[in-house]
């Protein structure tokens, strides 16, 4: 089944300029909302696979729409695509559910976050086996990644009261156990 993202934006020429961005990227269904009201409208009666919200918007803005979605439709990955992105933007977006927010300057950062998005909720991502690992390349660079026998010792080691706990990377030499 192609992909179907939804977009919200009261501006007719972004809203143009999106579709055409998403379909020269070959993500599949394009539909447009002009305010929140009218995307939860659209997204109870189509079923996106992805919503992506403005903040501003007449009738119903981004926040409110988004803790909307979160609410009927709890599975939708939300993003949001504003002119006024900030740390604290971002910080009230993600209370409400949405999962990061963009700059709609930074239109290679929409097409990323959209790959993302399609990667970790597709049932490969995320049925748990070894099969279905997430490039590494996608993952924060934070995030280590063991194989599946290291991880299992140190679940083993972890379940044994008995054992002391294994020291993360950065605590080894410090003496420190967990």
């Amino acid at each position: 089944m192609p992909t179907q993202i939804l977009i919200a934006d009261d501006n007719p020429a972004v809203r143009t300029a999106l579709r055409q961005l998403l379909e020269s990227a070959q993500f599949g269904e394009v539909i447009e909302a002009e305010n929140g009201r009218d995307a939860i409208g659209k997204a109870q009666e189509r079923r996106p696979d992805i919503v992506i919200l403005d903040l501003v918007m007449p009738v119903m803005d981004g926040l409110v729409a988004a803790r909307e979605f979160s609410r009927i439709m709890p599975g939708v990955p939300l993003l949001m695509h504003t002119l006024h992105w900030s740390p604290q933007v971002e910080l009230e977006a993600q209370k409400v559910g949405v999962r990061k927010v963009i700059a709609k300057a930074d239109s290679k950062g929409l097409i990323s976050a959209i790959q993302e998005t399609l990667i970790s909720d597709s049932p490969v991502a995320t049925t748990g086996g070894a099969e279905t690992a997430v490039p590494a390349n996608l993952l924060p660079a934070e995030t280590a990644v063991l194989p599946p026998a290291a991880e299992s010792a140190q679940v083993a080691v972890a379940e044994n009261s008995e054992a002391p706990a294994v020291a993360a990377p950065e605590d080894a030499g410090n003496g420190s156990a967990n």
